[in-house]
């Protein structure tokens, strides 16, 4: 969908089913068969249908009906709530208030490029960062990744995903997302529709020869992920931007190189921000495996829960630079942090950053057992978290029959101020330092600021029995 702005006409109101009555105020969005209103309701929307054809409205009516009673309200989409009356086609959905189309920060980025001068050569950087930077990016995308592989578990589709209808929390500190214009969610086993955003659709949905599937989904989901954190197309590089238009066409049909292909770089791209800006992470992996082989074989795509899985981990591995407030991954094989530095302005890592690491300690009846080769009873598993003052973040224990879609409760929770760290246990847990005994707490551990850098020894939060096999995150204080 658009996003046209508000339209001053009065617009009569429209009754529901249940003979609830809704003023409609401002046209939000509207597009090829949809136009969706703002009403005198906090945070209830009117999504109506504009296609006149009988046999369509009949069909689009009848699914709407379905889709009201499926159990899909704990998911952060906008679901039609009820029907208005007959012979009007339209339903209520409910949005917060404060979101904006995804579109919009795509759309500010290209207009800061489009002001850049010999004096301010690239404005575009600074309105990255002023929207949120990557972290922001990253989170939008975990929320939406996570939504999308919740209702793929649930044997359904979304269909026609876009920037347009994504929303997302206007301020810029924020990172809710929701997906609103759920007319094409359908169980996968029923879906018949092919109908698609141009420049999001799978190429073999562009071509016509496939329905649409979860699969198309991951495929839409990668372009506005590529796009959400490099703002280039991933089809879309050089040759495609200095071509003939047909050959864009055949682009989004695949069949020319994507922009990152390692085997073919005639397409290359030179604008915007570089895909080592996801370096030290699973990302340009992911992209590789939907845009290069994913691209004619649509079942090697990465699933939705990969996508959160890596997503997930970036969010984990970012810090914060304190001269410009850009982000930048902290790459997983650092040992000293003396040698890493900001990805946009080149700055040191903020001196104040803890760094969290986990490791799996094994038992010595497992050891003598399954593991007689190993150097030690610990092993590193490579997953880290960085903190520094003003985060608020989350340990989770994430083993292999770990989903990113529950929340155990053995997650720990981390607070980091200017003055303290405290440490919050969901169950109760030990902590040792050293060659100390480990203690149980049960209650909030606080670590004063004034304390650090006094013991090198390490921290060890261990989960579980310490006799045991188990997971402890380690950390310098």
């Amino acid at each position: 969908m658009s996003n046209p702005g508000s339209k001053k006409k009065k617009l009569p109101p429209l009754e529901d089913v249940r003979g609830m009555k809704y003023e409609l105020k401002e046209k939000l969005a509207e597009g090829g068969q949809g136009v969706v209103f703002t009403t005198d309701r906090p945070q209830v929307l009117i999504k109506g249908f504009t296609n006149k054809d009988e046999t369509a409205k009949k069909k689009w009516r009848g699914h709407i009906e379905w889709l009201i009673r499926q159990d899909i309200a704990d998911l952060k989409l906008a679901r039609p709530l009820t029907l208005m009356k007959e012979p009007r086609m339209a339903y209520a959905m409910e949005l917060m208030d404060g979101m904006v189309p995804l579109k919009s920060i795509l759309d500010s980025f290209i207009q800061a490029n489009d002001n850049a001068t010999e004096e301010n050569p690239a404005p575009h950087i600074q309105n990255y960062l002023d929207q949120g930077g990557l972290r922001r990016r990253i989170r939008i995308l975990c929320q939406l990744a996570r939504t999308l592989n919740q209702l793929h578990s649930r044997g359904m589709l979304y269909g026609d995903i876009s920037p347009d209808n994504i929303f997302v929390s206007d301020d810029p500190n924020h990172a809710e997302t929701w997906l609103i214009d759920c007319d094409n969610i359908s169980y996968e086993s029923h879906s018949s529709l092919t109908v698609h955003t141009p420049d999001y659709g799978a190429p073999e949905v562009v071509r016509g020869e496939a329905m649409l599937s979860s699969l198309t989904d991951c495929w839409s989901f990668a372009v506005i992920a590529y796009q959400l954190l490099t703002h280039n197309h991933p089809l879309k590089g050089e040759m495609i931007n200095d071509g003939e238009p047909e050959m864009e066409d055949e682009a989004l049909r695949g069949k020319h190189p994507w922009i990152n292909d390692p085997d073919n770089p005639d397409n290359e791209c030179f604008t915007n921000l570089p895909i080592q800006l996801i370096d030290n992470s699973k990302l340009p992996e992911l992209f590789q495996q939907t845009f290069g082989v994913g691209k004619e074989t649509p079942l090697s795509r990465p699933s939705m829960a990969e996508w959160l899985e890596a997503l997930t981990e970036v969010d984990e591995h970012l810090f914060k630079c304190k001269e410009c407030n850009g982000q930048t991954i902290l790459p997983s094989d650092t040992e000293c942090m003396d040698d890493v530095c900001c990805f946009f302005c080149d700055s040191p890592v903020d001196p104040k950053l803890v760094l969290f690491e986990e490791f799996i300690r094994v038992s010595e009846t497992e050891k003598q057992d399954k593991y007689p080769e190993l150097d030690g009873n610990q092993i590193a598993t490579g997953r880290r978290v960085c903190l520094q003052p003003g985060d608020q973040k989350e340990l989770k224990r994430l083993m292999p029959s770990f989903s990113y879609d529950r929340v155990p409760s053995d997650h720990i929770q981390i607070e980091y101020s200017e003055t303290k760290l405290v440490i919050t246990p969901v169950d109760p847990l030990h902590i040792s330092r050293g060659d100390d005994n480990m203690k149980e707490f049960r209650k909030k551990i606080p670590l004063k600021s004034e304390t650090r850098g006094k013991n090198q020894e390490p921290y060890c939060i261990h989960l579980d029995s310490p006799a045991e096999t188990h997971v402890f995150w380690q950390f310098r204080w």
